[in-house]
C-alpha cells in the first residue's frame, strides 16, 4: 500500500530556467539534446506513466473476472510489471533532471478508466481485455518503439526494456481474446464495437503535443513542444498507431468485415486509414 501511494507524488527537479548547469550536463549525459528535447520527454514520460498507472488499476480491477486461479495470478503479475514501469520512468526523469508526474492528469485517461470500470460492472471480460490488453497496450507499444528508435541512449535503453513487457502483455491479451472468440464470437465482437467507439477516440486524441492540464503541472510551455526533437511528427505516429492497431485486430482473429468498419470510423477523430490498414482489414 505504501509503495502504491508513493506513485502519486511528482518527482522534484530544479525549474527549467535554473538549468544552465543541470545535473545531466554534469553527468555528461545530455547527448547534445536541448532543453526543448527534455521538456518533450518529460511530457511524453508523464503521459506514459499515466497510462501505466491506469494499467495497474485496470488489471487489478479485472482480476475477479478472470476464469481461473492461474489467469488471476497472471493478471496480478501484469499489474506488478506496470507498476515497475512507473518507477523506471520516474527514475529516468530524476537522472536527467526533469519533472514527471506520477499520477493521472489528462482527462482522457480518466475517461478510459471510467469505460473500463463500466465493463467490469457489466462483467464484460471481453471488453476489459480489448481495452487494456489490446487497445491500450498497442498504443503503448507505438510510444515505446518511438522512444527506443529516437530517444537519447538512456531513454532508448529503458524504452526497450518496457517494450518487451508490453509486447508480452499484448500476446497474453491476444491469446485470451482468441479463446473468448472461439466460445462466443458474436458477443466478443459486440464488446469490441462498444470498446472501440469509447476508447479509441480518447487514445488518438492524446497523439498530440497539446494538453489540458499536464503542461501546467510540469511547468513547461505546451505551445513550444515539438516532435521535431524526435525527428518525427504527429501524422507519422498516428499512421503507425493505426497500422499497429489494425495488425492487432487482425492477429486477434476478429471478423475483417467488422474491423474494417471500425477502422473507417476513425477518420472522424484523426485516425486516417492507410494502404496497409485497408489491406489488413479487407
Amino acid at each position: 500500500m505504501n509503495e502504491m501511494s508513493s506513485l502519486t507524488e511528482p518527482t522534484q527537479s530544479a525549474p527549467a530556467d535554473l538549468r544552465s548547469v543541470s545535473r545531466r550536463e554534469e553527468l555528461g549525459t545530455d547527448h547534445n539534446k536541448s532543453d526543448g528535447y527534455f521538456n518533450l520527454i518529460a511530457y511524453i514520460a508523464s503521459n506514459a506513466i499515466a497510462g501505466e498507472v491506469m494499467a495497474v488499476e485496470n488489471y487489478s480491477e479485472m482480476v475477479p473476472l478472470m476464469p481461473d486461479t492461474e489467469s488471476k495470478i497472471e493478471t496480478v503479475n501484469q499489474a506488478h510489471e506496470e507498476s515497475k514501469h512507473i518507477l523506471m520512468l520516474a527514475s529516468l526523469g530524476k537522472r536527467h533532471d526533469y519533472n514527471v508526474m506520477r499520477e493521472i492528469v489528462e482527462p482522457q485517461w480518466f475517461n478510459i478508466r471510467r469505460h473500463f470500470s463500466a465493463a467490469v460492472q457489466n462483467k464484460d471480460l471481453a471488453a476489459c481485455l480489448v481495452i487494456q490488453d489490446l487497445m491500450t497496450e498497442t498504443m503503448a507499444i507505438v510510444l515505446y518503439r518511438t522512444l527506443q528508435r529516437q530517444g537519447d541512449p538512456d531513454t532508448s535503453a529503458l524504452a526497450g526494456k518496457i517494450l518487451e513487457d508490453e509486447l508480452e502483455h499484448l500476446d497474453i491479451g491476444l491469446t485470451r481474446i482468441q479463446a473468448l472468440i472461439d466460445e462466443d464470437p458474436e458477443a466478443v465482437h459486440e464488446s469490441l464495437k462498444w470498446a472501440h467507439h469509447r476508447v479509441m477516440p480518447e487514445l488518438f486524441s492524446m497523439v498530440s503535443t497539446s494538453c489540458h492540464f499536464l503542461c501546467d503541472r510540469l511547468n513547461i510551455d505546451c505551445g513550444a513542444l515539438s516532435l521535431g526533437d524526435l525527428r518525427t511528427d504527429i501524422d507519422e505516429i498516428r499512421i503507425e498507431a493505426l497500422d499497429t492497431y489494425v495488425e492487432t485486430l487482425d492477429r486477434a482473429n476478429f471478423d475483417p468485415a467488422i474491423t474494417a468498419a471500425l477502422v473507417e470510423s476513425m477518420q472522424t477523430y484523426g485516425g486516417t486509414p492507410t494502404m496497409n490498414a485497408g489491406l489488413a482489414s479487407a
